[in-house]
């Protein structure tokens, strides 16, 4: 106590030592529990023969119970370590009775499928007694044995329905080929009639540009009938009148409109000649009775009959042309003539109007003067 003066110094030893001396005896305490355990493990060990997956603590307890590794540990301890090798053999136990029910199921699914006869509508009822003989029946409980002919006929059916589904797979993927290989033969014979259609529209056009040219070199006059034009056209050298690509109806068509594109032609050639003939100072002349070349056809055909185009255009239609072509022309002479009066009327009215004005405002500067 002298050595250690201070009290504060002695109580900071003391509970130093009381910490020290309690960690020592955890320690103590955790070893020999580590003890307990490693011996009770090897009573474990020992004992394994009188241990299976049905042995419980008490059984064990009357066998063992007075070694002394088995009082060393706790009961608790004691019971966790056996349930836990217990467990690990009645695992093992029900490993070996999967494997030993899944053999066995396996050859009575191998003993049904090497009978033959058994197939999706096989009933369990009817089959059983041809079995009864087979080991591997036996080997199966009798509970289990319907079960199992089942899963064997579900194996069946699902072979089946596999086998179907890929059939059916086989069968659309051959129906897609067979609609790939139809719609590659109608592109092709798309393709092929649009060739063809392009080669007939390429002949047609060849053909009809070939007659188009036999008219003009063979018709010239446009009153000319199909029905007398034809054997003519029909003597071509070049047989351009026989075109296989051209029927009868389609020449008689090109022949009019080659009438028509005449006709029209001459119709313009003729009011050209009209207005170069009867002009103005033309149809200021007039004959000893009176006539003009506007209101007389005779007196116009004098003057325009010397020029070839005359004679080109049909008769009979030459006067009515010539009738429009002088109605036109006086009905301009009198919209030109009241032009001129309707001119010569204002002008008069604003030299009217003048002389109005001067002499307003005369009168209005003499009355601001008065």
């Amino acid at each position: 106590m002298q050595a250690i003066p201070s009290h504060s110094a002695r109580r900071s030893l003391f509970e130093h030592y009381v910490k020290t001396r309690a960690e020592e005896e955890r320690k103590e305490k955790r070893a020999a529990q580590k003890a307990a355990i490693e011996g009770f493990k090897q009573l474990l060990d020992e004992a394994s023969e009188d241990i299976d997956h049905d042995t419980n603590y008490q059984t064990f307890k009357r066998k063992w119970g007075s070694d002394p590794r088995f009082e060393a540990l706790d009961r608790k301890d004691r019971e966790l370590l056996l349930n836990e090798r217990v467990l690990l053999l009645k695992r093992a136990a029900e490993e070996k009775a999967r494997a030993i029910r899944a053999a066995a199921a396996s050859s009575f699914k191998s003993m049904l499928k090497e009978k033959g006869d058994i197939n999706v509508n096989s009933r369990w009822s009817r089959v059983k007694d041809s079995l009864r003989d087979d080991p591997r029946y036996k080997c199966v409980k009798h509970e289990d044995r319907e079960v199992l002919f089942n899963e064997y006929i579900s194996e069946l059916k699902a072979i089946e329905e596999k086998a179907e589904r890929k059939d059916k797979v086989k069968k659309e993927e051959e129906e897609k080929l067979k609609e790939r290989e139809r719609e590659l033969r109608k592109r092709k014979e798309r393709e092929e009639q649009e060739m063809e259609r392009v080669r007939l529209k390429v002949r047609r056009k060849e053909a009809v540009a070939s007659f188009q040219a036999l008219l003009v070199e063979t018709i010239k006059d446009p009153q000319a009938s199909w029905t007398e034009s034809k054997p003519k056209l029909e003597k071509d050298p070049q047989g351009r009148a026989a075109n296989p690509d051209l029927d009868s109806s389609d020449m008689e068509k090109l022949f009019r409109e080659h009438i028509k594109m005449l006709f029209e032609r001459c119709v313009n050639d003729f009011r050209a000649l009209l207005a170069e003939v009867i002009t103005q100072d033309a149809a200021a002349q007039e004959t000893e009775g009176g006539k003009t070349a506007l209101n007389s056809w005779s007196t116009a055909k004098r003057l325009l009959k010397p020029d070839p185009r005359y004679n080109k255009m049909p008769r009979k239609e030459r006067e009515a042309l010539w009738r429009r072509y002088a109605e036109d022309m006086l009905r301009k002479q009198k919209s030109a003539l009241d032009q001129e009066e309707e001119k010569h009327t204002d002008v008069k009215g604003r030299s009217s109007g003048g002389d109005f004005g001067r002499y307003s405002s005369g009168t209005r500067r003499t009355h601001e003067r008065r």
